[in-house]
């Protein structure tokens, strides 16, 4: 029996994020069944309303949207779906959250909640801790809230 049965990816789609991915597979052997891939669109910054189902609703917003809002959520749907793909080749089963919302760490955790992940998998970008103070850490968050482990890919020197 694996301890990380059910995994939790965040991803943001930045090159740590797929550093943290390549950690993620290799979990495979370790006995995970299932990745749960999230990722959350700042909804403050776009015309998507909070707590949004982005791949449900898709079609609906392409409608509703602004064009270039509507493309770039398009692309955002390629890139889960891509890592999708991806971690199926590899065996495991996924699921997807593609979600818009104010607050990256609360939905992550609200997520994480829901499907009852066994850890959580993100990169550490190691912000400074003016931008910490500032605009807060993803990470950071996660890390002091979540009730399940967390790993915290941070960038190779």
């Amino acid at each position: 029996m694996s301890v990380f049965r059910k995994v939790l990816y965040a991803t943001d789609f930045s090159p740590l994020a797929e550093y943290a991915l390549k950690i993620v597979k290799k979990l495979k052997s370790a006995g995970t069944e299932e990745v749960v891939i999230v990722h959350v669109v700042d909804s403050r910054t776009t015309a998507l309303p909070d707590g949004a189902d982005l791949i449900e609703r898709k079609a609906e917003f392409a409608f509703e949207l602004p064009e270039n809002e509507a493309r770039h959520l398009y692309e955002l749907i390629d890139k889960v779906r891509s890592i999708e793909g991806d971690l199926k080749k590899k065996g495991f089963k996924t699921r997807i959250y593609l979600i818009a919302a104010p607050d990256t760490s609360k939905t992550i955790l609200e997520v994480e909640e829901k499907e009852k992940a066994d850890v959580i998998v993100l990169g550490a970008h190691g912000k400074s801790l003016l931008a910490r103070l500032i605009l807060g850490s993803v990470s950071l968050e996660i890390v002091r809230k979540a009730k399940c482990p967390v790993l915290l890919v941070k960038k190779k020197d």
